[in-house]
């Protein structure tokens, strides 16, 4: 059964190649073969922990990430403002637009 369903998918591919090359989708007609040629590549979703040891196991993972979102979505806000050059960030003069300014512009690009 297994060959039979196997045979059906390389047909499906064959069949999708030739529409894409009808059609002149180049890319996705390379794309196609490309894959096909590969073979099935496993995505590996390795990252580290604090002792910047490998992770594999899904629930270490998990607790990775949580431990880094935790870190990065509750800490304070800073009790100063960040400077840029000699202005704060946020204090950037910014002249208001009117109606004319936005009608002039959309001009412009025509």
């Amino acid at each position: 059964m297994e060959i039979l369903g196997s045979t059906t998918y390389m047909k499906n591919v064959i069949e999708s190649v030739e529409e894409d090359q009808k059609h002149n989708n180049t890319r996705k007609m390379y794309q196609t073969v490309n894959q096909f040629k590969k073979g099935y590549q496993h995505k590996f979703s390795i990252i580290r922990n604090k002792k910047e040891e490998l992770a594999m196991n899904t629930k270490e993972k998990a607790e990775i990430w949580k431990e880094y979102f935790d870190k990065l979505l509750n800490t304070e806000e800073p009790r100063e403002l960040i400077k840029r050059g000699n202005k704060e960030i946020g204090e950037d003069e910014v002249e208001e637009l009117t109606i004319e300014d936005v009608k002039k512009e959309i001009r412009n690009l025509k």
